[in-house]
Formats: C-alpha cells, sequence, structure tokens
C-alpha cells in the first residue's frame, strides 16, 4: 500500500512504529472541522445550524473551531458489477464524496440505476457503493452517487453557513498555525493558494494590517479568489514564483512583520490515503526547493519579524532539517503553545487521531 524510498523509511521509522503508522495513514483523521468567518458570524450560530442538519459539533482547540465526528470504517463489499477511480477521487469517494467523470479511470458494463462497487486504481480495494447514473461515461459530471462509503464525513459544503461565506473547512492544525505566528502588520503569505492560511490571517487582522499572497499556480490562485468572494474578503493576491519575491519586488524587502512559508512537499501526512508511492528524490527535491523560500523570507522580514514554517508531511529532512538550515541561515526557534506541545512541532495521525502536519515559529535575528 506504501512504497516509499529507503531514505524517507529510515526516516519514518526512526520516529514512529512502520506498520502502525502506514495503518493510521489510511484512516481519516478523528473529525473535519470548519473555521468561522468571525467577519461575518459567531460560532453559536454555525453550532446551531449544524444541530439542526442532524450533527453534533463542538468547538474545539479554539473558539472558532467548529468540528464534527468522522465515521466508521464500515464494512464495504466487493460487488460483480464496479468501477475504478483514480488515487484522488478514490480518497474522496472514501469519505462519502461521489465519483466523477474525471476521477474515472475503468468501468465493467453501466448500467443506469444499477449499484456499483467503487474501487481504489492500483490496490483495487472497495471504498464505497454508489449508484451509476449514466449509461455511457460522459467527459465530465457525475458518474456514480455514492450509497454507502467506508467512512461517512460531514457535508460542510452543503450548509447555508458555507453559501453566505460564513465559514471556511480547514483542519486544525492549519487554523492553530497561523493562530500561534500572531499575524500583525504587513503580512506575506509566499504559498498561499488556495487560501486558507490567508484567509484567517485577513481574520485575525480585522482589516488592522496588510496582507499580500502570492502563489505560482493560476488554477489554485483563480479557485482562491472565488473563495475569497465567498468570504467577503479583500487583499491582493499576485501569480509569481516565490522564490524570487526579494528580486520581483524589491519594495517589499525588509519590511514584514510576519511571513508564512508552506511550501509544497511530500504530503506524507495527508490523510486518508489509499496508497502511496514516494522517491528518495521527491523528498531530496523537496528539501531544495524548500529552502529557497526560507532563504527569500529572510530577505523580506524586519529584524525581529516572525515567519510560519510549516508542511503537510512527516519526513526529518522537510522539517527539522530545514528548520537547521533556518537556524544556520539567520533565524531562532521561537516556543508558541500548541494543543499538542511546544513549537516547533511535529503532530500525525498515529499519537493524535489528526492528518500528519509539522509547525513551527521562527524569528528573524
Amino acid at each position: 500500500m506504501f512504497w516509499y524510498g529507503e531514505k524517507i523509511l529510515e526516516e519514518l521509522k526512526s520516529q514512529f512504529p512502520l506498520q502502525d503508522l502506514f495503518k493510521s495513514l489510511r484512516t481519516p483523521g478523528k473529525h473535519l472541522c470548519l473555521r468561522v468567518n468571525l467577519l461575518r458570524a459567531s460560532p453559536e450560530e454555525v453550532i446551531d445550524e449544524l444541530e439542526k442538519a442532524g450533527y453534533r459539533p463542538y468547538q474545539h482547540y479554539l473558539s472558532e473551531l467548529v468540528c464534527v465526528r468522522v465515521e466508521g470504517p464500515f464494512e464495504i463489499p466487493k460487488l460483480e458489477k464496479f468501477v475504478v477511480a483514480d488515487k484522488r477521487a478514490a480518497e474522496s469517494v472514501l469519505m462519502g464524496a461521489d465519483l466523477y467523470a474525471p476521477g474515472l479511470v475503468s468501468a465493467s458494463d453501466l448500467k443506469s440505476n444499477e449499484e456499483v462497487s467503487i474501487l481504489a486504481e492500483r490496490t483495487l480495494e472497495p471504498v464505497a457503493i454508489g449508484k451509476v447514473l449514466v449509461s455511457e461515461i460522459p467527459r465530465r459530471g457525475k458518474v456514480v452517487e455514492v450509497i454507502k462509503s467506508k467512512f461517512k464525513a460531514p457535508k460542510f459544503r452543503e450548509l447555508r453557513a458555507f453559501e453566505e461565506g460564513k465559514v471556511y473547512p480547514q483542519g486544525a492544525l492549519s487554523a492553530i498555525a497561523v493562530k500561534v505566528l500572531e499575524p500583525e502588520g504587513l503580512v506575506i503569505d509566499m504559498n498561499a493558494a488556495p487560501g486558507g492560511k490567508s484567509f484567517y490571517a485577513y481574520e485575525l487582522m480585522k482589516n488592522k494590517g496588510k496582507l499580500i499572497a502570492f502563489d505560482i499556480s493560476k488554477k489554485r490562485i483563480q479557485k482562491m479568489k472565488e473563495e475569497m468572494r465567498r468570504l467577503g474578503h479583500r487583499f491582493e493576491v499576485i501569480r509569481t514564483d516565490s522564490r524570487y519575491l526579494d528580486l520581483d519586488f524589491p519594495e517589499l524587502v525588509g519590511r514584514a512583520d510576519r511571513v508564512i512559508v508552506d511550501p509544497p512537499c511530500t504530503a506524507i501526512g495527508v490523510i486518508p490515503k489509499v496508497w502511496d508511492e514516494k522517491r528518495d528524490d521527491d523528498m531530496i527535491n523537496a528539501y531544495k526547493y524548500q529552502i529557497q523560500f526560507i532563504k527569500v523570507a529572510h530577505k523580506l522580514l524586519k529584524k525581529g519579524g516572525l515567519m510560519l514554517y510549516s508542511t503537510c508531511t512527516l519526513t526529518k529532512t522537510e522539517n527539522e532539517k530545514v528548520l537547521g538550515f533556518a537556524q544556520e541561515l539567520g533565524f531562532e526557534v521561537v516556543e508558541r503553545d500548541t494543543p499538542w506541545g511546544k513549537t516547533p512541532i511535529k503532530v500525525n495521525p498515529l499519537e493524535h487521531g489528526e492528518p500528519g502536519f509539522f509547525i513551527s515559529i521562527l524569528r528573524k535575528v
């Protein structure tokens, strides 16, 4: 189920019992959370709507973080008729999402309204039972409506509060990371899209500071801007390669009070996984990429300014080794309290029932 390079396995094995870790990576966290947009709503009114929708919400870690437990696992049989979903789609279907045409890899003879098993590609593990909606496979649109999935997650996007921009689905780790940064003054998010950390930083500053969000992905920035409109947020979002911000935006050098660096990584902490494959080169190349953002963040920050460095992976190379590089560059580690201990902290699904996530705060000295 997990095909990792030898160096990656060594790093994971030095921190966790491997088989137990792999088992935890195959299941979702204990809950999914909504972060209340405090510029538009209160936690109480969101909780009220969730209760009326039949959920049992609770506030978790932060007053504005409202969570609902994930149910399961449930036994999913393998029927004679089946469709195969790609990895990404299968991991969504596993949680109760319907299967759409772009995620369909192959199918046996489909007949409208018949029940089929939805299998994950490569492992052919059944992740859900669904009802076929079409007799011919379309290029887009919904193909199979899920009847029963291995896990049952809350459908936050169907809430009126979501439609009205009162909430943003966000993991507890991501929200806590921004909270302990204590955003103020000029905040620069170097890897912003699809926007969760930027949105929360903007809300925490309550229009008293300035936020500039950068990202290289055109598609992800478009999604971020759509979410901004839904939430009612207004700040600058710029498409560019943040590794060159000091050259492309020299006016920002030495001016930032806070910088957020949440760069691309091997994403080993993202859950649930139906399977995963990472080569040692993936980890090494990610490290080389990550430290380029750290170098620029150091140039952008004022003396005494703070950087949040976070990832959704569990390797030492992409976390502790990057911190070591940052300290050699001229950062010092800052301890901040979190629900899981003081930063720098590595949260993992095996011990905490949360996705794997690394949070660190560093000060430019």
